[in-house]
């Protein structure tokens, strides 16, 4: 029965988007797939902005996402295995807080860094 059970699921997110035509099948490689999303396929846009967050900022903010995720799971499981441990709950909550402080630093320079370059790319400040 589980095997059976786990087939049909496999079978389900397998098939079910060609099915859908959530997925076609094209012979005309990235290109075509590219094409067909109306994905830009030339040099990030050719806009020194749109390089800038395509190739350096989506690539940092991946990975201080990924960190802060390793941080939160790690503080996680620190705390629920500290048994009752004052100072290993301590940490954990340290742990929380300086990650989320972290989180929201970053959040908050790359809400500065969008709004600069949008008004600098839209011609908005006038000096």
């Amino acid at each position: 029965m589980r095997k059976l059970l786990t087939t049909g699921l496999l079978s389900l997110f397998l098939f079910v988007p060609y099915a859908v035509g959530a997925i076609t099948v094209s012979d005309t490689g990235l290109k075509g797939t590219a094409d067909v999303a109306n994905y830009d396929t030339t040099t990030a846009g050719g806009n020194i902005a749109t390089f800038i967050g395509t190739y350096i900022i989506q690539p940092v903010l991946g990975i201080v996402g990924l960190i802060f995720l390793v941080l939160t799971l790690y503080a996680g499981v620190l705390w629920m295995t500290s048994s009752g441990n004052a100072d290993m709950v301590k940490k954990a909550k340290e742990i929380l807080v300086n990650s989320v402080i972290g989180l929201v630093i970053v959040a908050a320079a790359y809400a500065i860094t969008a709004a600069v370059f949008n008004a600098l790319s839209s011609g908005s400040i006038s000096g």
